[in-house]
């Protein structure tokens, strides 16, 4: 019998997304009794709940669920719990459903761990500032990300805390380039800037902030994904971009597919399901 999945994906504009949506569908196409219905939430949360929606109406086996808007939760579940149709939340967690993606504390450990290496290396330990790029939309497992980056950092290097800038970069390169163009100009004076991006493409942004002022040689940046745009660009000589905390993108459709398997099989299934992450860096 037939085995719909309905998925919404985060934002089909960025690059790690769409390959992550890839791998999924290459997932699915092994197993010829499933369908997938593929949704793109565009980081939109009346278009997430309008897609939420479709799978109801449709009365999809299952939703997996990809938005930024972690507040958004229980609205999803409002609109499929009373069609009994269960949820994979996917990176960002909703409510009673079960969590596949990112372990934020080890990811953010190992960015921040390797930037500050870096630092070490590179600008004898000296931070003059560290930027940090969030993300308004996330306030739990993402915050972690953050949190245990700036950490991973100072176990490296003293960074006062009067010296660390949280700043709302969006989850898009162009608007964390434009947001931290307006930082870098406000720190004109200092030249050992630290960054951590809530994930490579706003990691990325800042980068193209950096080059487009001419201060790429200021800043030392670190990401979350580890994609092939950002091992390009860690490739390049001279690149400020010098470490990512690797996601293994490829995992995620074939384990999502395993975890739909054995929901469909009626398997009692611990909540959390957790990425075992590395990191890749430039100088290793």
């Amino acid at each position: 019998m037939p085995y719909t999945i309905g998925f919404a994906n985060l934002d089909e504009s960025m690059p790690s997304v769409v390959y992550r949506r890839s791998t999924l569908e290459m997932a699915a196409a092994q197993h010829p009794d499933l369908h997938l219905l593929v949704r793109d939430n565009q980081l939109d949360d009346d278009l997430a709940l309008a897609n939420v929606q479709e799978f109801a109406d449709q009365s999809v086996d299952l939703a997996i669920i990809f938005h930024i808007n972690e507040r958004l939760g229980p609205a999803f579940n409002k609109i499929l719990m009373p069609h009994r149709i269960p949820i994979i939340a996917v990176d960002i967690p909703i409510p009673m459903a079960i969590y596949f993606g990112a372990n934020n504390q080890e990811a953010g450990l190992l960015a921040g761990d390797a930037l500050g290496r870096h630092i070490r290396q590179q600008w004898g330990g000296q931070v003059d500032k560290l930027l940090v790029l969030t993300e308004s939309r996330v306030i739990s497992v993402l915050r972690d990300r953050v949190n245990y980056s700036v950490a991973g950092l100072q176990n490296q290097v003293a960074v006062q805390g009067t010296d660390i800038l949280y700043l709302d970069s969006g989850h898009s390169r162009e608007t964390a380039a434009s947001r931290t163009a307006e930082v870098l100009n406000r720190w004109m004076p200092y030249e050992h800037i630290a960054i951590i991006g809530i994930n490579d493409d706003t990691a990325l942004g800042a980068l193209d902030a950096a080059r487009l002022l001419g201060r790429e040689h200021h800043v030392a940046i670190a990401g979350h994904g580890a994609d092939e745009q950002v091992r390009m660009e860690m490739r390049r000589p001279g690149s400020s971009f010098v470490a990512s905390a690797d996601y293994h993108f490829e995992q995620y459709g074939p384990r999502l597919i395993d975890l739909a398997l054995r929901i469909r099989s009626r398997e009692h299934l611990p909540q959390m399901h957790y990425i075992e992450h590395s990191c890749v860096t430039a100088f290793d």
